[in-house]
């Protein structure tokens, strides 16, 4: 699925809980994530993250910005770790961007944190 058509379906579904797509100045995909990422969620996600990584070129950035994200469970971590490892089967570089305290505490009580590249805002 084309990741306009992901993104218009998901956001349909979600409208208190949108995800805005960008371009950073650098011409990198910038996916705003908000609101839970709870197995519900995460499934529903999955598909629009996948579609990112299609329209992505080898050697090219994902920045997924995570401000936004109130709360995330083992599945929500579990489905960025996925996505990570396709991303670096195709040569992406994916970056988790503005990561919350409470999003952060979740990942390193899950022992994950240090496996992500973490970035503080810059695009």
């Amino acid at each position: 699925m084309p990741l306009a058509e992901a993104l218009l379906r998901y956001n349909e579904g979600h409208p208190l809980a949108p995800i805005e797509a960008r371009r950073s100045p650098e011409g990198d995909l910038v996916l705003a994530l908000s609101g839970e990422l709870e197995m519900k969620a995460s499934t529903e996600i999955a598909p629009l993250l996948e579609a990112a990584l299609l329209v992505c070129p080898s050697q090219g950035k994902i920045f997924l910005d995570l401000r936004r994200v109130g709360y995330i469970s083992s599945t929500g971590v579990g489905l960025l770790a996925t996505t990570m490892v396709s991303a670096e089967r195709r040569s992406i570089e994916l970056v988790l961007l503005d990561v919350p305290s409470r999003v952060r505490s979740v990942m390193e009580v899950l022992g994950l944190i240090s496996f992500f590249k973490v970035e503080d805002s810059r695009v």
